[in-house]
């Protein structure tokens, strides 16, 4: 494959990911969350939770927060101790091909909130580490960031003049495949290091042999020798389809854990979990779903399990099928990166029922 269509099949990773178009009351038992499996019990418990701050899961999880979805702020300070990594989706990193505008142009610093920053920090939790995802990049300028050393610099030098001005504890890099960017990704990861910071790079999912030639299990082994965690992106698996299906079939999960890892480097792969539904119907675009907003869709509605993939999804009134992280689910994967001694990243938090934490 020529270096030309990996950087072709880069943009369009980069383009399509992590798109933004994606309190506790009552009486509580741990039987009450035994039949987490149909409508009526989701509607009774989904807001039950006992120990919203006592960490159970041995793995360390991320938690994304997006502007676009302000529940998300709130619920790293309700369940603050949970999450070791807090990402807020803040920043986006631009480039301009015009000779007199500046190269990059970092987009979102507005956003930042020093003080809820303060609230969500612990004494070995909430590590603030917002994500500065790449946009509206060019072919041009991808080939000149993967080979040029002076481009290189000038993004770590913008990115960590941010760190430095606010104070974070580290940053998280979506660029797409990071193993087309060495000079960026060393160069990164010494300024962080060197500053007692920490760096987490996204990565995307492997779904085919074509893109194992590009990640597998060397490339991902050389990286985490530099680089501290990796956040992957395993959901949206049918999502390109009319027809739909699973989000996060277990099977694919696993395969990406181990194509990707080994002994020595599993715990620094975090393991994508997203707490969001998504509704297929063939006359019109998959459509994301917060899962509050099915609350009131969800009552007198049938749950099904498909066995295969170990998640729920139901018809809805007018005619689409919806799949849905439930209670159930989301605890079969706890237990799946238990098992691989990975971490976890949950997109977004904001997105997911309050007892899904109590899983944490």
């Amino acid at each position: 494959m020529t270096i030309l269509l990996l950087l072709l099949l880069l943009f369009f990773i980069t383009v399509h990911s992590h798109c933004p178009d994606f309190h506790h009351e009552g009486q509580f038992t741990l039987a009450t969350l035994e039949n987490v499996d149909t409508a009526e019990s989701i509607l009774r418990q989904h807001d039950q939770v006992k120990e919203p701050h006592v960490k159970k899961f041995g793995g360390e999880t991320l938690a994304y927060v997006t502007p676009w979805n302000n529940r998300g702020y709130d619920v790293v300070k309700e369940f603050k101790g949970k999450f070791d990594y807090v990402s807020p989706v803040w920043y986006y990193v631009e480039r301009s091909n015009e000779p007199d505008d500046e190269m990059f142009k970092i987009i979102g610093e507005h956003d930042v909130d020093t003080n809820w920053m303060a609230e969500v920090r612990g004494p070995n939790t909430g590590k603030i580490v917002p994500r500065f995802q790449f946009r509206n990049w060019d072919f041009n300028g991808y080939q000149s960031f993967a080979s040029n050393p002076e481009d290189a610099h000038k993004m770590v030098e913008l990115l960590m003049d941010q760190v430095t001005k606010h104070g974070f504890d580290g940053i998280v890099v979506e660029c797409g495949y990071p193993t087309f960017f060495p000079l960026f990704i060393n160069n990164m990861a010494a300024a962080l290091h060197n500053d007692n910071k920490e760096f987490i790079v996204v990565l995307p999912p492997l779904r085919s042999a074509e893109q194992s030639k590009i990640l597998n299990r060397d490339v991902f082994a050389s990286l985490a020798q530099v680089v501290d965690r990796f956040s992957i992106m395993t959901y949206d698996y049918s999502s390109h389809s009319p027809h739909g299906g699973p989000s996060a079939p277990v099977d694919w999960i696993m395969d990406n854990i181990e194509q990707l890892t080994n002994d020595e480097n599993a715990h620094q792969l975090l393991v994508g979990i997203n707490l969001y539904a998504m509704s297929y119907q063939e006359t019109r675009m998959p459509e994301a779903k917060i899962l509050s907003s099915l609350l009131e869709t969800l009552d007198g509605k049938e749950l099904e399990w498909d066995e295969e993939s170990e998640e729920h999804w139901f018809e809805d009134g007018d005619g689409s099928k919806v799949w849905m992280p439930t209670r159930k689910s989301i605890e079969k994967r706890v237990h799946l990166a238990e098992d691989y001694e990975v971490g976890l990243s949950l997109w977004e938090v904001g997105q997911g029922l309050d007892y899904f934490y109590e899983l944490l």
